[in-house]
């Protein structure tokens, strides 16, 4: 879907560009290319004798246009969301709680190295996504029982949301090899 937008965006701004150069005279070189009519003579012919087809054309440009505006604001609202949920304070500022009650849990297991809590969604979709980082030889369903046993519900329970989906995203961390530094070698004579 972004590769289509993109492309139609693309291929939109050029088309702009290139009618503005065009408009400024930067195509001349070719031919007076500016002094010509924008529209061909026949279509100006049509529009004339057609009274309702310029209003049409017109009309169907505003509602493509406020089609492009709605989506775009819906876009944004999922954008919104799913950085700051949209709950009244006092859940927020249980969740917050809960949260650091959260992190400090589940930084307690064994294996797990970093994790990043976040409650998402909406007031009446809310959803807690969790990103763990673990060490590369720790068992992850082990991991997943105790965090679906202890950390979490907990959390349902301090929020005040049981049914509160959690969407829980394991990311193994392996040791990289350290690279020796190079020492400068004296000159030998």
């Amino acid at each position: 879907m972004r590769i289509g937008i993109a492309a139609t965006g693309t291929v939109l701004l050029l088309a702009g560009a290139s009618a503005l150069a065009l408009g400024l005279g930067a195509f001349d070189a070719f031919g007076a290319l500016s002094g010509r009519p924008l529209l061909d003579p026949a279509v100006g012919r049509f529009t004339g004798d057609h009274a309702w087809f310029l209003p049409a054309l017109a009309g169907a440009a505003e509602l493509l246009a406020l089609t492009g505006q709605l989506w775009l604001v819906v876009q944004g609202r999922a954008v919104v969301h799913h950085w700051w949920p949209d709950l009244d304070p006092e859940t927020r500022g249980r969740a917050r709680a809960a949260a650091d009650v959260l992190n400090r849990d589940v930084r307690g297991l064994p294996g797990v190295q970093d994790v990043r809590v976040r409650l998402t969604g909406t007031a009446n979709k809310p959803r807690l996504r969790l990103n763990v980082s673990c060490a590369g030889d720790t068992l992850l369903s082990e991991v997943y029982g105790e965090l679906g046993a202890g950390p979490v519900e907990r959390y349902r329970r301090a929020t005040g949301m049981p049914d509160l989906p959690v969407v829980i995203r394991f990311r193994p961390v392996s040791e990289r090899p350290r690279r020796r530094r190079r020492r400068p070698r004296p000159e030998t004579a």
